[in-house]
């Protein structure tokens, strides 16, 4: 009975051992992304300028409506919008869903793409959204299957 005995209690502090290192390692891999993601962070931060530089200037350029506010209104939108992202990806980084180095770069990763875009478009003279093109689609849409119907029920009137 002693030796059953001392194999438990040597069972139990191996067991202890294991729960414990285990516990170890996952606030060390916490650690270990938290630092990454701060690391890679910095980096993006000052990378963030410049893709705020592309979408504050084409703004003042591209909207012209609404003095100088209105521009101002929809960077301070992006920059929302870029501190939203941010927070998410730090959230969604430090519970493992994706690598702490992507989570760090996504919202540069995402902004970039419009700010070239809206770069383009300055530079193209051209509006953000043209509503003229969008209005004469959904015309022509509407339109067509207005004519559709009517045709339809000028065929089962006959």
């Amino acid at each position: 009975m002693p030796l059953y005995s001392r194999a438990k209690s040597i069972l139990r502090t191996i067991t202890s051992q294991a729960e414990s290192t285990e516990r170890s390692l996952d606030r060390l891999r916490e650690s270990r992304v938290k630092h990454q993601y701060s690391l890679h962070e910095k980096f993006g931060m000052a990378a963030v300028c410049f893709i705020f530089l592309f979408i504050g200037a084409p703004m003042g350029a591209i909207i012209r409506k609404g003095g100088f506010g209105y521009p101002i209104l929809v960077s301070i939108f992006f920059f929302i919008a870029f501190i939203v992202m941010t927070i998410f990806c730090k959230k969604v980084a430090e519970t493992f869903v994706i690598d702490a180095v992507l989570a760090a770069w996504l919202p540069n990763i995402i902004l970039f793409p419009i700010g070239i875009i809206l770069t383009w478009r300055a530079m193209n003279d051209s509006k953000i959204i043209n509503i003229d093109k969008y209005t004469a689609f959904f015309t022509r849409l509407f339109r067509s299957k207005k004519t559709e119907v009517e045709a339809e029920t000028e065929t089962e009137a006959s």
